[in-house]
């Protein structure tokens, strides 16, 4: 039987995509450039919260948060230096690090960034002091900014390695501080509930892409785990295909996607409103950026027998379809939010699965717009509810008289949400 060849290549599409998101400045590359061989400026992005974290934890409640803001500050800062720095028009990774750490089995701690990943990396700084600033003082403060940073740390190492081993680690990283805040942290009446369902579907999800992992690193041969070398060496479409499926499942979890979106509704509204800032903000969008950065571009065929590509899209539509209708029957606002959450990151896998520069170039944008949005939204649900005490919408009528400021922000936030004005 003939075998059939996705069109257009989606592992072709990575290349077109940086160039888009970067520019088309060109760079002189018979020069010695920052952008290329060792130093730690990225390093400093996951390891200056990890260890500022670390040390909070041991402060008084009111010092731990201002801390844990300049800490996060300051990785912010180092971020926006990555980004103001950066060659547009440069093919590849930039300020590439590249350490041997299991040289036997070709595993290297890689770092990067290219025009995907480093408006996720800048995203995740930001919110990071976003929701700190927005962290109330209480007794428990140095342990919950702590968990906050090292659940930061781990969000940037995941989209910032180049190697799929450590993409594993840190993607491991960012889900134990998120079990813990969930567990200690979270509120409403069974916070370790939401806790132990996110974890179980968590760990799922993690134990299937890890055997990902090792097949294939065993279907190439044992080559290479450089994300930028493995989609040279695709093996067969029906291997990939099997490799596809256990990578997806681990994504559509995180995303979420219908139907794997069931621990979500339950986390949410027991996360506590700083956390689900970066939770919600950018955590989802390490579920979004695995698909393009992993699945399509090293499992890019479909088999001979069955064009797997129409799969993900059909459940990124039925994502789109049940987390609006969810969120329409929703009188606590947290609860509406949080669907809506669902909605929108379907349309983001849509545009990824539409296997065009255009569609994917839309999903990057949208998820900076949704992790900015959707953050801004919980922000304004928590401190209308700190006000007010209450969360019920119906409960919320004539509240525009009595705070038209946050009445007037929340409608333009609203109107973001909603793509308004379209340009």
């Amino acid at each position: 039987m003939e075998r059939r060849r996705a069109e257009p290549h989606p592992e072709r599409l990575l290349p077109q995509l940086r160039t888009r998101l970067r520019g088309r400045r060109r760079v002189d590359r018979s020069r010695p450039s920052v952008r290329e061989g060792a130093h730690v400026t990225l390093t400093a992005i996951w390891l200056l919260p990890l260890v500022g974290g670390a040390l909070v934890a041991f402060l008084p409640p009111r010092l731990a948060k201002w801390f844990g803001a300049l800490v996060a500050l300051v990785a912010m800062a180092i971020a926006a230096f990555v980004a103001f720095s950066f060659a547009a028009g440069y093919h590849g990774y930039q300020f590439t690090e590249r350490l041997a750490w299991i040289p036997q089995l070709s595993i290297f701690y890689r770092l990067g960034v290219d025009g995907i990943s480093l408006w996720l990396v800048v995203l995740n700084a930001f919110l990071t002091v976003i929701a700190i600033l927005a962290t109330p003082v209480t007794a428990r403060t140095g342990g919950f900014v702590g968990l906050m940073l090292a659940m930061s740390a781990g969000l940037a190492g995941v989209f910032m390695a180049t190697d799929l081993v450590l993409f594993y680690v840190f993607w491991e990283a960012m889900l134990i501080p998120a079990y813990f805040l969930l567990w200690i942290y979270g509120e409403g009446p069974r916070p370790g509930w939401a806790a132990l369902k996110f974890v179980l579907y968590t760990l799922a999800g993690s134990l299937l892409m890890l055997v990902g992992v090792i097949g294939e690193y065993i279907v190439t041969g044992r080559q290479t785990f450089d994300l930028s070398k493995l989609p040279g060496l695709a093996p067969s479409p029906s291997v990939q295909f099997g490799l596809f499926l256990l990578f997806a499942i681990a994504f559509a979890i995180k995303t979420p996607l219908f139907p794997f979106h069931s621990w979500l509704p339950d986390a949410y509204n027991a996360a506590p409103i700083p956390m689900l800032i970066t939770f919600a903000g950018v955590m989802g969008k390490a579920g979004a950026y695995g698909f393009l950065r992993v699945a399509v571009p090293l499992f890019p065929q479909p088999v001979d027998w069955w064009d797997w590509r129409w799969v993900i899209p059909v459940l990124a539509v039925a994502a789109i379809i049940w987390g609006a209708l969810m969120a329409l029957v929703q009188n606590d606002m947290k609860l509406l939010v949080s669907y809506s959450s669902i909605s929108h990151m379907g349309f983001i896998v849509l545009g990824i699965f539409a296997f065009n520069i255009q569609g994917q170039q839309g999903a990057v944008l949208q998820m900076v717009n949704h992790g900015i949005i959707i953050g801004a939204l919980f922000l304004i649900v928590g401190w209308i509810a700190a006000v007010t005490g209450v969360r019920d919408r119906s409960a919320m009528a004539g509240l525009a008289l009595r705070m038209p400021v946050m009445a007037g922000v929340f409608a333009v936030v609203t109107f973001a949400a909603l793509g308004l004005p379209g340009l």
